[in-house]
């Protein structure tokens, strides 16, 4: 039995042109996001560069006479025309950690090596590499003046610290006066000066008054902690002793600065930083005009300097 049904052609037409699923949008945006790129790329560039950079930049572009060669190559638009300066040209940097801004016009005299070091580890924030520049050998010139410096820095310190020690201390307060400090070509001067009613010792004796003891401690704390060397130095004024006493000034100033010396040591300061015990008498009177007032009876404590001190164990006596 024959098949009557009808045949049935289905013809199914694909249609085109979905934009989602064609490629032309990310030509697009590839072109969008390059051209953003060139546009913050140019704002970078003009936010860094110097004046001196835009003016040339801007009279490059602008002064179309001045390009008079081919393009391309070596005779290209830059040929004999350049907005970049001979003291604006940098070296290439060797590698990442290479520092790009170094004239190329600097000579050896113009950037010290060592400065240029310690310039370099600032750049970078290299807090060692710095400290180990600003700790390179010095001269020997450059050395003993910074020696001196520190030196004199902490004779201030020493000075500011014995004032504020009377000065807090009620029952030395009024011993002020009696404290003269200065600075000698030998070093840091403490003279502790006898006054009327404020005397170190008795009259005619070696035994140290209690409250010149409690300025040499004062004295013997501040300058504790330096290394230098201590001179101590007997002062007495020019009164003579009775006729045919076995005692003088000589011997008087002497064993007055003895004293000191043994009072400095019970104070704490170690027996090693005395350099000399001297006795001077009348010889160098604090106001020469009157050798007789009360206040050319002292006791000079000389703080040397490294370049005074004598050589240690080196003592001597008046």
């Amino acid at each position: 039995m024959a098949d009557n049904s009808p045949i049935v052609i289905r013809k199914i037409i694909e249609e085109e042109g979905h934009g989602h699923h064609g490629g032309a949008w990310k030509v697009a945006y590839a072109d969008f996001v390059t051209a953003m790129m060139a546009f913050f790329l140019m704002l970078w560039l003009l936010s860094t560069a110097d004046e001196q950079q835009l003016k040339g930049l801007a009279e490059y572009f602008s002064d179309a006479a001045e390009n008079k060669s081919q393009p391309g190559g070596m005779g290209g638009v830059l040929d004999g025309v350049s907005f970049v300066t001979p003291d604006m040209a940098v070296q290439a940097p060797v590698s990442p950690f290479a520092p790009s801004s170094l004239p190329l016009t600097a000579t050896p005299e113009e950037n010290d090596p060592d400065d240029f070091a310690l310039d370099l580890a600032l750049a970078f924030g290299l807090d060692e590499a710095a400290d180990a520049a600003e700790r390179r050998p010095l001269d020997d010139e450059a050395f003993a003046e910074e020696q001196r410096r520190r030196e004199q820095a902490a004779f201030d310190e020493a000075k500011a610290e014995m004032l504020n020690a009377l000065s807090q201390r009620p029952e030395l307060a009024r011993f002020t006066d009696s404290l003269i400090i200065d600075d000698t070509p030998e070093g840091l001067r403490i003279q502790i000066v006898d006054r009327e009613q404020n005397a170190m010792f008795p009259t005619a004796s070696a035994e140290m008054l209690d409250n010149a003891r409690a300025l040499i401690g004062v004295v013997a704390e501040a300058i504790g902690d330096l290394p230098n060397r201590l001179s101590i130095r007997g002062h007495t004024d020019a009164r003579p002793f009775a006729s045919g006493a076995r005692y003088d000034n000589w011997r008087l100033s002497s064993d007055r600065a003895n004293a000191t010396r043994e009072a400095l040591v019970e104070a704490g300061l170690p027996a090693s930083r005395i350099a000399d015990v001297i006795g001077k008498g009348p010889s160098e009177p604090l106001f020469p005009d009157d050798p007789a007032d009360a206040r050319n009876r002292r006791i000079s404590l000389v703080l040397l300097r490294d370049a005074t001190a004598p050589a240690a164990g080196a003592q001597g006596g008046g």
